[in-house]
C-alpha cells in the first residue's frame, strides 16, 4: 500500500474520532450511543450506556477502521456467515462467479433498505466491509490482473429522485480500502426498469434485457468488479456482465453486499454459507 494512500487513510481515522465529539450516532441496530470512537474515554468516565464503535476491518497497515453507526457488539452478530459464491451462466455455456460478503436476511436487511430507501449513508462504509469479506474469493477469478469497479448504474430519474446510487457508495467505499479505481460512466441505463423486486423471477431477465449500455472505451481489455448491493434472482447482474463482455472485458466478477438465501435451504434451516451453487 502507498504512502499516499496511508496517510489518507490515518488521517480520515483522525477527522472520525473527532466527528464523534460533535456528533453522537445510535447504533443503527440495538440504538445504543456511540460516543468516543474507540472509547477511549470509557475507563477514565465510566460510561455505561454508550456502546463501543465496531471495528469493521483493518486492511490498511492494521489500521483499524471503526464503524460510525454500529457498535462492536451489534458487528460481531452481524458477520457471522461466511461469504457466498454462486455460478451463473452466460453465452458460450461459461459462467461468472457472484460473490457476496452474508445472506440477505434479518438485520443485515434492514441496515441495506435504510441505506437504500432511507438515506442512511453512514453505513456504506460498514455495508463495503461486508461485502469486501467476499473479496479474496472473488479476486481469483481475475487471473490477478488489476480489476477495476464498475457499479451497476440506476437510470437519471431514479437516481435524481433517491438522491445518490447505492451501488455508486458501495463501490467508492471498496475503492479506499483496496486502492482500485471506480470508473463511472463505463455502465449507464438505456432505459428505466420496473423494480425487479416487483416481479416474478421470470419477469426479472426481460425486465433488464438489453437495459444496459456499456462503454468499450472504458472496459476492453480490462478486469471488471461489478458491485451491487443485493443480489436475488442474479437477472440484473448477468446482463450488465454480457453487456461489459460485448464491450470487450476479459474477466467478470460481480461483487455484492448480501445475496438472498434460496428456499430450499430456509426450509432446511441452512444458514451455512460457503456453499457453492448454480444460480437458475
Amino acid at each position: 500500500m502507498n504512502k499516499k494512500i496511508l496517510v489518507s487513510r490515518i488521517s480520515a481515522q483522525l477527522k472520525d474520532f473527532l466527528f464523534s465529539f460533535v456528533s453522537e450516532e445510535n447504533c443503527r441496530i440495538c440504538q445504543r450511543v456511540l460516543l468516543a470512537r474507540g472509547q477511549l474515554l470509557q475507563p477514565a468516565m465510566g460510561f455505561k450506556v454508550e456502546a463501543k464503535p465496531a471495528i469493521v476491518h483493518r486492511w490498511v497497515n492494521d489500521i483499524p477502521e471503526y464503524s460510525r453507526v454500529i457498535c462492536a457488539n451489534c458487528w460481531e452478530s452481524l458477520c457471522t456467515s461466511a461469504p457466498l459464491i454462486g455460478f451463473y451462466p452466460h453465452e458460450n455455456d461459461q459462467s461468472f462467479a457472484i460473490v457476496s460478503g452474508a445472506p440477505y436476511k434479518g438485520e443485515l436487511r434492514q441496515l441495506i433498505h435504510r441505506l437504500k430507501y432511507d438515506g442512511d449513508r453512514l453505513l456504506a462504509p460498514d455495508l463495503a466491509a461486508i461485502m469486501l469479506n467476499g473479496w479474496r474469493m472473488g479476486s481469483i477469478f481475475l487471473n490477478q490482473k488489476q480489476p477495476i469497479l464498475v457499479p451497476v448504474p440506476l437510470h437519471w430519474r431514479r437516481s435524481m429522485e433517491r438522491g445518490f446510487n447505492q451501488a455508486e457508495l458501495l463501490a467508492s467505499e471498496a475503492s479506499k480500502v483496496l486502492d482500485i479505481p471506480v470508473i463511472k460512466g463505463a455502465l449507464k441505463r438505456r432505459r428505466a426498469t420496473t423494480p425487479q423486486q416487483s416481479l416474478e423471477k421470470s419477469e426479472r431477465f426481460t425486465n433488464v434485457s438489453e437495459a444496459f449500455h456499456g462503454d468499450p472505451g472504458k472496459l476492453v481489455g480490462r478486469a471488471v468488479v461489478i458491485v451491487d448491493d443485493v443480489c436475488t434472482s442474479g437477472a440484473t447482474l448477468a446482463e450488465c456482465v454480457r453487456e461489459v463482455i460485448r464491450c470487450g472485458a476479459t474477466q467478470v466478477v460481480a461483487l455484492t453486499v448480501a445475496r438472498t438465501v434460496l428456499r430450499k435451504d430456509r426450509a432446511a434451516g441452512d444458514d451455512e454459507s460457503a456453499t457453492k451453487e448454480k444460480l437458475s
